[in-house]
């Protein structure tokens, strides 16, 4: 009696594994043509084979689909769409994945430019990239470049409004009306 019972959990067992190879079979061989069809030119079958395979979670698949998109390489250019699939496949740990993320984040490219994200993915890029140390100056200086030119804004902005104020008080003081004259030459509102 015990004997059956252990043939039956190796016959399930067995049963299983080879639905599991199938499928990676299938899985694979639909990766594989959707590829031979990339290289070949044709765009419409990579996609339609690659769409369900990254819908199911394949990182390939889905990082695949990223650059389509990123790249309008035969679909129409769409940064939101590939931000999409960059980030299904960033989440499972694709460092290229990451890496577009990143950069996407960074010059706001289908996604709200955010230092604090591309930073986050840039970092997780960086744990794979730890021996490449020119990129990761390179992606420093962008987000500290960044940082300046939003500093710089925001400066402009606070000092603009600060100037209209006294202008504005300036022209009460003398008499002046408050629209249409120009102090030493330059247009005030």
């Amino acid at each position: 009696m015990k004997s059956r019972k252990v043939s039956l959990l190796y016959a399930v067992l067995l049963a299983c594994a080879m639905g599991l190879n199938a499928a990676s079979a299938q899985v694979g061989g639909d990766f594989d043509r959707a590829a031979a069809a990339h290289r070949q030119g044709d765009y419409l079958t990579s996609v339609k084979l690659w769409q369900p395979l990254a819908g199911k979670g394949q990182v390939d698949a889905q990082y695949n689909l990223g650059v389509m998109y990123y790249s309008g390489d035969g679909v129409k250019q769409d940064y939101a769409e590939a931000a999409k699939w960059f980030r299904m496949a960033a989440e499972q740990g694709d460092k290229q994945a990451q890496y577009y993320l990143g950069s996407m984040y960074l010059n706001g490219e289908g996604v709200k430019q955010s230092e604090s994200e591309a930073q986050k993915w840039y970092t997780m890029n960086r744990r794979a990239h730890r021996h490449n140390h020119a990129q990761m100056e390179k992606w420093q200086a962008q987000l500290a470049e960044m940082r300046k030119q939003e500093e710089l804004r925001l400066a402009y902005e606070d000092s603009r409004l600060h100037a209209d104020e006294k202008i504005a008080e300036l022209k009460a003081r003398a008499g002046l009306p408050a629209t249409g004259v120009k102090l030493a030459g330059l247009p005030t509102k």
